[in-house]
């Protein structure tokens, strides 16, 4: 089996240098908290005094003006799915590994790119410079492993027919076996597979077990594990966008919710089932969330799967604003056991109706949507564009969520203690005889604070307006809704 590996080290502390460009000539390190104490999970270049493994104390104590980062292993495994997308593309025999690692088939493809040194050339080009993968390409993967981690930054090692001479000056460090057995092999003077290799298999095995015997093997570059391709499986997609970076988890479950009906009322959806759901959110371009939730057995409707959802996301928020959601039906199957209703379902053909409706308004007029329906998603938030959203009737196409009371900017001539005294409404200036009523809120534990100054004002013709002063941002704004 002709295999090759692609390393791309330090996957995380690049991926977080492509979104934050102040970072390529800065130490930073990137901490994992999810136990008891912070541990660095990856470190940048400049930062090369600390080791993966050692705590946030240990790690600052080598580089005081470390800038610390918190590890979003979403958005890594997210850069690396894209990575083994690319690659697929090349060869669908490839293997992820783990984060960071591929293992490529390279056997029965040459033909197809011109030789073995084009395809593997061809597989290089196909991660993204940024990453700089390193390349081993050996019989056997764990010779192409260690190939490709002792080699250089885009760069292609070939490993020779005679892969025990190979990897017989490479430390033992490098074998996939536990701490202990690494520990009792440096404890016995064997530090270089070379070393292994040259002993009888049956002493390793009596001193060490199975976990012995397998690194003699590998010393000896007899690896016998098969590669075991990505799996393609079929998925349905949905993605829609937040009218402003949301912070409720409401409006979040809710949005959910949509996508859910959208993605399950697909043709391709007709009798089929989803074994399970993938919510990915992005801010500022970047993924900023991953949840995978997977059903005990598959689901038909958005309404089975809803429950399961939102029970798992209360569980595990989104900790940060939201731009963009993306939802993904996956490991979709043929439905089994499941009988269609002999009557319609009266809701259902009342929704097709008014989705008729739309369709014959949209021939007629140029909007892209004409029809909506207004969803409560924080009755209770101080901030009315936050209370509700509107949602396309016909969800056919791509479509944003939009607020129902969205405010608009407006010029505001302020007296004494920023209280207005006029307001620009359309090309004229307006009095304001008297202020009705006055409030004001600070949601300063927002990923996005707001503070605001609210004035219901009294017009010259016995109208009221509500006007807020934004301190955040120190402009006017006129409230809708």
């Amino acid at each position: 089996m002709r295999v090759a590996c692609l390393l791309i080290s330090h996957l995380r502390a690049k991926s977080e240098m492509r979104r934050h460009a102040r970072l390529e000539d800065r130490p930073a390190v990137i901490v994992d908290r999810s136990g008891s104490t912070p541990l660095v999970v990856d470190r940048t270049p400049q930062a090369f005094e600390v080791r993966v493994g050692m705590t946030l104390e240990q790690a600052i104590s080598h580089h005081a003006d470390s800038i610390v980062l918190e590890a979003d292993e979403p958005y890594y495994q997210q850069v690396f799915d894209d990575v083994l997308g690319s690659l697929v593309n090349v060869g669908h025999r490839v293997e992820g590994s783990a984060l960071g690692t591929v293992y490529a088939r390279l056997d029965g493809l040459e033909a197809l790119y011109g030789g073995e040194e084009h395809l593997v050339y061809t597989l290089l080009r196909a991660v993204p410079h940024d990453l700089e993968p390193a390349v081993g390409v050996a019989d056997a993967k764990f010779p192409a492993f260690v190939a490709a981690r002792t080699g250089k930054a885009m760069q292609v090692v070939w490993v020779p027919a005679d892969a025990t001479r190979f990897l017989s000056p490479h430390s033992i460090d490098l074998l996939p076996v536990s701490a202990e057995i690494k520990e009792g092999l440096h404890l016995l003077g064997l530090h270089t597979m070379g070393a292994v290799a040259e002993l009888p298999k049956g002493l390793l095995t009596d001193q060490f077990g199975m976990e012995g015997l397998q690194a003699w093997s590998l010393c000896n570059g007899i690896d016998e594990r098969p590669l075991i391709p990505l799996e393609a499986t079929e998925t349905i997609v949905e993605t829609t966008s937040f009218p402003h970076q949301a912070a409720s988890l409401e409006l979040f479950l809710v949005t959910v919710d949509i996508l859910l009906k959208k993605a399950f009322s697909r043709p391709r959806m007709l009798g089929r089932q989803a074994a399970g759901v993938v919510l990915e959110c992005s801010c500022d371009g970047a993924l900023s969330w991953r949840k995978s939730v997977h059903f005990k057995r598959g689901l038909h409707g958005w309404r089975q799967a809803s429950p399961i959802i939102r029970n798992q996301v209360k569980m595990d928020p989104p900790r940060m604003a939201i731009e963009e959601i993306r939802l993904s039906l996956t490991d979709l199957s043929g439905a089994s056991g499941v009988q269609l209703g002999l009557w319609a379902d009266p809701k259902k053909v009342k929704w097709r109706r008014i989705r008729e409706v739309e369709k014959k308004l949209r021939s007629k007029m140029p909007a892209n949507h004409i029809l909506h329906r207004v969803v409560e998603v924080a009755p209770w938030h101080p901030a009315p564009e936050m209370r509700a959203v509107q949602v396309p009737v016909d969800r056919s196409e791509n479509y944003a969520i939009k607020p129902v009371a969205t405010p608009t900017q407006v010029s505001v001539r302020e007296g004494d203690h920023r209280r207005p005294v006029a307001v620009l409404l359309g090309d004229r200036w307006r009095s304001v005889t008297r202020v009705a009523d006055l409030w004001t809120f600070d949601l300063w534990w927002l990923p996005q604070p707001i503070t605001r100054i609210y004035y219901r004002l009294g017009e010259e013709n016995g109208r009221q307006i509500t006007l807020f002063y934004d301190r955040r941002g120190h402009c006017w704004y006129r409230q809708n809704g």
